[in-house]
């Protein structure tokens, strides 16, 4: 049995972030939506033996959120249908950020399950199914183990007697979100009268971060705020935070936070209009807390995609960089594992312990402007000690993917790097979890370096597999 496979029954049918697929398609079929729902359902009968997911003394309730996509509202109604059959009663919140879903179900004593109807990052298309746990935290491994058996078993849980009600409290669950978010603002006062500027990407945000922030008395100019159904993450937001840079210098703002289609990620933009990314305030939270005595472990957690520049720069803070597998769950459980109250992932995602068990956009943005140490706000000089070092990651066509330590040429190859690279570089190889690839990816000082020796690199490995290109 493979470590994709549950039961014998088939394959895990969650993904690094929920189920995802093409709105109405695959995962995402109809008919399929509703067995994952039905099997969902069943496994929740048997939450007692997830006490990590479920505090004990919760009610039946299951609270659903959305982001903006136009198969977002039919599939909300599907999940919300498939539960309220099954005896849970269903709470409807409307268009919420992520984490949002996350936050109300911990602070709603009766809500037993949090699911979330979106695709992140993903173009309009697509759409998912994820969930968040009463803890506030993403749902476990264990739990999507368990419901992945029940799927391919087609288990279904005991018929209710009489379908749930299902109510909306959207407006209750925006007005209790953004008024939580406003107050993790450690020093409001400062921020009054200064102007920020945000792309909430037409995603899951696109009220909620402007709102926030108005309440926080800064002016705010803003784009990405105009959902049509199609337009979420389509050249805006996260991952085209070229808009926003514009819109920072245009409008002299100082500063610009991106987001990305279900807001569980950010990416700040310095006053002259520079992009930033999660490294940057994973240097400025790990120096902050560790000023105010708040990192006793003197250790930040990231995954194998931060860049180097971020360790160097924490070393020189005498901090330690902590890395995990990609995912910010996995991030998550290292941070609870070893107690490390900061931790997050490059591409945005941003966990502050002591505020939130997971990645939150906007939460890191208001965290994000606490963090830095001068009134005058200035991202670009305080973000400066990290240092993005060239990358570059290279993929090898194999024809077969044998352990690399059995591999002497490559291991030859990657001894000659390390040399070079003398501490001030990162190798990393693997391969492809879906596809015949080997990746190689180096870090370095400079970016000749850095192509001469993933060059090698790739060299050994068509060397030593046979028929790779």
């Amino acid at each position: 049995m493979t470590s994709k496979e549950v039961g014998g029954q088939g394959k895990v049918v969650f993904g690094t972030d929920g189920v995802r697929d093409r709105a109405g398609e695959g995962y995402l079929s109809a008919e399929s939506v509703k067995k994952l729902i039905a099997a969902t359902a069943r496994t929740l009968e048997e939450r007692a033996g997830f006490p990590d997911d479920f505090p004990a003394g919760r009610d039946r309730a299951v609270v659903i959120t959305r982001d903006t996509r136009g198969s977002g509202q039919g599939l909300s109604q599907a999940v919300a249908s498939e539960f309220s059959n099954a005896g849970y009663s269903v709470m409807d919140l409307g268009i919420l950020p992520t984490p949002g879903a996350a936050w109300i179900a911990a602070a709603w004593k009766e809500v037993t399950l949090g699911v979330v109807i979106s695709a992140s990052h993903n173009p309009a298309e697509y759409n998912g199914i994820k969930f968040v746990a009463p803890s506030g935290a993403k749902i476990s491994p264990d739990f999507e183990r368990a419901v992945s058996a029940a799927y391919w078993r087609d288990e279904r849980a005991r018929p209710a007697g009489a379908a749930a009600p299902i109510r909306d409290r959207s407006g209750e669950a925006f007005e209790l979100y953004v008024d939580s978010l406003t107050r993790h603002a450690r020093k409001p006062a400062r921020l009054r009268g200064r102007r920020v500027a945000l792309d909430c990407a037409n995603g899951a945000a696109y009220r909620v971060a402007v709102e926030v922030f108005r309440r926080l008395g800064m002016l705010v100019d803003s784009m990405g705020t105009a959902p049509n159904g199609t337009n979420i993450n389509e050249g805006c937001g996260a991952l085209h935070p070229e808009g926003l840079a514009r819109l920072v210098t245009e409008g002299g703002a100082a500063v610009g936070f991106c987001f990305d289609g279900d807001a569980d990620r950010m990416i700040p933009v310095t006053a002259a209009g520079t992009v930033l990314d999660g490294d940057h305030v994973l240097y400025l939270a790990g120096r902050s807390y560790l000023r105010a005595g708040q990192l006793p472990g003197r250790t930040v957690v990231a995954t194998t995609m931060s860049n180097i520049g971020l360790e160097i720069a924490l070393r020189t803070q005498e901090l330690r960089l902590l890395r995990t597998d990609v995912g910010d769950r996995n991030v998550y459980l290292a941070m609870v594992e070893g107690s490390h109250p900061v931790g997050g992932e490059q591409s945005g995602h941003i966990i502050f312990l002591d505020d939130a068990r997971t990645g939150d956009g906007v939460l890191a943005a208001v965290r994000l402007l606490d963090l830095l140490e001068g009134d005058a706000l200035d991202l670009a000089i305080e973000a400066a000690p990290v240092r993005r070092y060239p990358q570059l990651l290279r993929n090898v066509r194999v024809t077969s993917k044998p352990h690399f330590d059995d591999l002497p040429l490559v291991q030859e190859a990657v001894g000659r790097a390390e040399s070079r690279l003398n501490g001030n570089g990162r190798i990393v190889l693997r391969y492809s979890g879906t596809e015949p690839l080997a990746r190689v990816m180096i870090e370095g000082p400079d970016a000749a370096t850095v192509e001469e020796l993933v060059d090698g690199v790739c060299a050994a490995i068509r060397r030593s597999i046979p028929g790779s290109q």
